[in-house]
């Protein structure tokens, strides 16, 4: 035991004579150089990788770029549809954020005065329910949606308190019209993003297609079965991240990390109110429905 000991001592005694030297300058300033022609040579190789590397797509920002010949061929993705029925969707998940933990008891006044005044934008969409692009089975359910969340949050203005049972009760009842929703703009942005990728599929020829790169940018939350990903997966006939398709995360500035804790822990709490599961929101919203349309999509 004794011997080991001694053994150990002798490493660490080693390991601090070896690392207790500071660098000089003029090696501090040889090692640079010799790690910056290292970064110079990587640039250069990237460089050349995309100018002789075939077309590449991006998606960002609700965007589809088409990178090709030294140029860039930009369409919009996220057409009106998407965004209202993305509104309409959020409208029970916003009250239920307002009102703040489950089981809270008596609302202050600054709660109520928030609550109040969504409420009053509520009533200001619903004047022009009409006029939001919808018809027939959407419309009304856009419109279901609305009554049913001016009525809950009108009881809870009004009794000034809520409970656990009373908040559980609304959210699950939203779920099957938010869910509806969710197919809705999971169906326009995947036919919006198809219709544009075969435009150009027609414009490149066979061999630039089989060197197509596709990278998507997109929420940390929203990687796993992200609808995006799903797409370019069927479309290449491949699985998952590699050398034709990668997946970028997009932070929320100006604290990233801390607000990527301070959503997990928000999106939990609305995964547990409105799915009954915990872990439901840690994957793209959009995965389930993506799957589903993608399945009935022409790819030839």
């Amino acid at each position: 035991m004794r011997r080991i000991f001694s053994t150990g001592l002798i490493f660490i005694l080693l390991s601090h004579t070896a690392y207790s030297e500071e660098i000089n300058e003029a090696t501090s300033t040889a090692l640079y150089n010799l790690n910056r022609d290292f970064i110079n040579a990587h640039t250069v190789a990237r460089k050349l990788d995309l100018a002789s590397g075939g077309p590449i797509i991006l998606l960002r920002d609700g965007k589809l770029v088409l990178v090709r010949n030294n140029s860039e061929t930009t369409s919009e993705m996220l057409l009106p549809r998407y965004d209202t029925l993305k509104v309409f969707a959020h409208m029970p998940v916003a009250i239920y954020l307002m009102l703040g933990p489950p089981g809270a008891s008596k609302l202050d006044a600054q709660r109520l005065q928030q609550l109040t005044e969504y409420r009053g934008r509520i009533d200001r969409v619903e004047k022009q329910i009409d006029h939001i692009g919808l018809e027939g089975a959407n419309l009304k359910r856009q419109k279901q949606l609305l009554a049913d969340s001016k009525r809950f949050l009108e009881k809870v203005i009004q009794q000034q308190q809520f409970s656990t049972e009373e908040l559980h009760t609304f959210t699950r009842s939203m779920l099957p019209m938010i869910k509806a929703n969710i197919a809705g703009a999971a169906a326009s942005q995947l036919d919006a993003m198809h219709r544009q990728v075969m435009a150009w599929k027609k414009e490149i020829t066979p061999e630039e297609w089989q060197k197509l790169r596709v990278s998507v940018k997109g929420a940390v939350l929203a990687r796993d079965e992200n609808l995006a990903m799903q797409y370019f997966e069927r479309l290449l006939h491949i699985k998952g991240n590699g050398m034709r398709l990668i997946y970028m995360e997009r932070y929320v500035p100006p604290t990233p990390m801390l607000t990527l804790l301070a959503t997990r822990s928000v999106d939990r709490g609305i995964s547990i109110a409105f799915f009954d599961n915990p872990d439901r929101m840690f994957r793209d919203v959009l995965a389930d429905a993506a799957a589903a349309h993608i399945k009935k999509m022409n790819f030839d």
